[in-house]
């Protein structure tokens, strides 16, 4: 849940960070769709990252659902359905640190992604095809 979150948010913050866009533009929008989707317990909006740079987004993502998970037990939070949309978030103990441990994790990963492919542009090994 936190991990298509957190690459939509890497598309918000790319600009901002580094100062210049690393990502093609048709990740743009879908970011925004990932982002929507991921409260819909769907996370299959992420996988245009994955498949366009799995250097980059892999590491960041693992990274950022560890910490999300780590967060979410270490606060107590549990989710005694199976389900990760919204519409099951009444179903948590402990709703706010579940929340929390989402806006770590997507975060986590947010930062890691603007990160590792601002890292992989400067050396060359990611060209941005600015159409």
């Amino acid at each position: 849940r936190d991990r298509p979150i957190g690459l939509g948010l890497a598309t918000l913050i790319d600009h901002r960070l580094t100062g210049k866009r690393l990502f093609s533009p048709q990740l743009y929008p879908q970011g925004k769709t990932a982002m929507f989707l991921a409260f819909m317990g769907i996370s299959e909006g992420a996988i245009p990252f994955l498949l366009e740079n799995p250097l980059a987004t892999l590491p960041a993502y693992m990274a950022g659902a560890i910490a999300g998970a780590m967060t979410a037990t270490a606060l107590g939070a549990v989710q005694w359905f199976p389900e990760s949309a919204i519409w099951a978030w009444p179903l948590v103990t402990n709703l706010g640190a579940y929340m929390l441990s989402i806006v770590v994790g997507a975060a986590i990963t947010a930062l890691l992604v603007v990160i590792i492919r601002n890292s992989l542009h400067k050396r060359g090994k990611l060209a941005i095809d600015t159409l």
